[in-house]
C-alpha cells in the first residue's frame, strides 16, 4: 500500500510538472506562420526584440531535409536582412561550392537551380526562393550593402568529426573578421549547439561562443513526427519518423500551437539546469538518435514544429 500510495505521488509529481511547463510554453511562445504562399514577416517581428544587440544568430535544424525548417528559416534570414541589417549568411558547405552561388547573388551570374541541384540536400525550392530573394535585394546596393554567401565547410575536414567543428569555426570566425558585419549561421543543430551536454566533444557553437561571447545568440529547430529526405547514393531518399515520448519534443507538442518560438532566456524558464532530448536526423537513414540539450545554454531559443514535411528539391 505504501509503495503503491508512493507510486501515485510520482505520476502526480510529474503530471503537474510537466503541466506547468507546457503552461509557461503556451504564455511565452511565439505562434508561426506557417502559410507558405504569404511573404509578410508580421509573426517574426518579435525578434528584433529578442536579437536585439546580437551579432551573430545560429539557425540549427534537426535534419538538413525538411520542408518546414528550410521555409522558416528562408522568411527569418530574409527578416533579419531586410529589418536588422544582416549582410553574411554562412552554410554549413565547402567555400568552392558556395562561390559561384555567391556570385550569382552579386550580379546574377549563372544558372543557380543548377548550381542547388548539385548541393544534395540543400537541394530545395526554398533555399531556391531564398537565393533569388538575395540577388533581388543586392541589385540595388553598393558593394559593401550587398548581402554575401560564404561557406565554411571543406572536404578536408570530414575525415575526422572531432575536429570538424574546431576548423568550420575557425574558417567562419576568420570569414566575420574579414567582413566584420552582422552574421547568420545556418548548420545542423549538432554543430550550433553550445555543447554544454555533449563533453565527448566541442560543437562549432562552442567555439563560436568562446569566441563572440553574449552576441552570439543560437536558435535549435525542432520537430515531433513527420516525413524527411536524407541523401542515398547522392539523392533524396524519403523516410517517415516518429520522436520517441519523454522527450522534449514529446513535451513540446503538446503546446497549443503546431509551430512556434520559444526563448529559453525569458524570465521564469522552467527548463534551466534540466537535460532531455530534442529529435536530431542525420544525412544519410539511421533511426533517429535524439540529442541531449540544455534549454537556455545550448540554445537560447527553439523552433518547434509539432509535424513536418521532407523538402521538396528543385524541379
Amino acid at each position: 500500500m505504501f509503495k503503491m500510495l508512493c507510486f501515485l505521488l510520482f505520476i502526480t509529481g510529474a503530471v503537474n510538472a510537466q503541466d506547468i511547463t507546457i503552461n509557461w510554453v503556451n504564455k511565452n511562445a511565439y505562434p508561426l506562420q506557417a502559410d507558405s504562399s504569404s511573404s509578410n514577416y508580421h509573426d517574426l517581428r518579435f525578434l528584433s526584440k529578442v536579437l536585439k544587440d546580437k551579432s551573430i544568430i545560429g539557425l540549427g535544424e534537426a535534419s538538413h531535409g525538411t520542408q518546414e525548417f528550410y521555409y522558416q528559416k528562408r522568411r527569418i534570414v530574409e527578416y533579419l536582412i531586410q529589418e536588422a541589417g544582416y549582410k553574411m549568411v554562412a552554410l554549413e558547405s565547402p567555400s568552392t561550392t558556395i562561390e559561384p552561388i555567391n556570385q550569382f547573388l552579386q550580379d546574377g551570374t549563372g544558372d543557380m537551380k543548377v548550381m542547388l541541384k548539385a548541393m544534395g540536400l540543400y537541394n530545395s525550392e526554398e533555399m531556391y526562393k531564398l537565393c533569388l530573394w538575395i540577388m533581388t535585394y543586392n541589385k540595388n546596393k553598393s558593394d559593401k550593402d550587398k548581402v554575401k554567401l560564404i561557406g565554411y565547410d571543406s572536404e578536408e575536414y570530414w575525415g575526422n568529426p572531432f575536429t570538424r567543428d574546431k576548423l568550420m569555426a575557425e574558417s567562419l570566425i576568420k570569414a566575420r573578421t574579414v567582413q566584420n558585419c552582422k552574421t547568420i549561421v545556418w548548420a545542423h543543430n549538432l554543430h550550433i549547439a553550445k555543447d554544454t551536454t555533449m563533453a565527448e566533444f566541442k560543437a562549432m557553437g562552442y567555439y563560436l561562443k568562446k569566441e563572440f561571447g553574449i552576441n552570439f545568440y543560437a536558435i535549435g529547430f525542432d520537430t515531433y513526427k513527420g516525413s524527411v529526405n536524407v541523401l542515398n547514393n547522392g539523392e533524396l531518399e524519403k523516410h517517415y519518423f516518429k520522436g520517441n515520448e519523454d522527450t522534449f519534443s514529446s513535451l513540446f507538442a503538446k503546446a497549443i500551437y503546431p509551430s512556434f518560438f520559444i526563448d529559453f532566456t525569458t524570465q521564469g524558464n522552467p527548463f534551466i539546469n534540466t537535460v532531455n532530448k530534442i529529435t536530431n536526423i542525420y544525412s544519410n537513414w539511421k533511426e533517429p538518435n535524439p540529442l541531449p540539450i540544455r534549454p537556455g545554454y545550448d540554445f537560447e531559443g527553439l523552433i518547434f514544429v509539432k509535424e513536418t514535411s521532407a523538402s521538396i528539391g528543385i524541379k
